[in-house]
């Protein structure tokens, strides 16, 4: 009982953190996403959904919010059923779902040893600190090139609008990519 309690204390204590942070304008930048977040940034979702501009979501911004992100949940989900209901009946049998849980689980393994290929250069089998610095640091050169070429209006940061301009030439990239498979 004393465990539960604690690790919620210590969840809210996070959350509240990271709310804290994003009211601040402590986000990256470039996507606005915190750098191990998920998601939108605190600012983000009031820059988007806050249509009169005072700063908190009102019940009828929330609203649009939650729309939003139910589409977006639903969109997934039919995507989800698309690829992997092999029987078509609306849902994600066991089976069905172990399926899919293999292919993620074989990506991730994948996309791990692509990443350990490219920046491992030891080949120990671990990013050690010199490689993780190499890391930051062709991170912060690319970061530094995307801000260059769609940082249009100079701010240092990527608004909505040059944040879609870059996803715009990042789908049509990857598309490119793998019709050439």
């Amino acid at each position: 009982m004393n465990k539960t309690i604690a690790a919620l204390v210590l969840v809210t204590a996070a959350a509240g953190v990271s709310i804290a942070r994003a009211d601040q304008g402590d986000d990256t930048g470039l996507g606005g996403h915190h750098r191990h977040g998920r998601g939108p940034s605190h600012a983000q979702l009031l820059e988007k959904y806050d249509a009169n501009h005072d700063g908190v979501l009102d019940p009828e911004e929330k609203a649009a919010m939650k729309a939003d992100f139910e589409a977006h949940r639903k969109e997934r989900e039919a995507k989800l059923l698309e690829k992997y209901d092999a029987n078509h009946n609306g849902v994600l049998d066991p089976e069905e779902k172990e399926a899919a849980r293999k292919e993620f689980q074989a990506r991730r393994e994948q996309a791990h040893a692509k990443f350990l290929a490219k920046f491992d250069t030891n080949h120990n089998g671990t990013i050690d600190p010199e490689e993780r610095e190499a890391i930051r640091a062709q991170h912060e050169a690319r970061r530094a090139e995307i801000l260059k070429k769609y940082d249009t209006d100079g701010d240092g940061t990527l608004s909505p609008a040059e944040r879609e301009a870059l996803r715009k030439d990042m789908r049509e990239k990857h598309q490119q990519e793998n019709q050439s498979r």
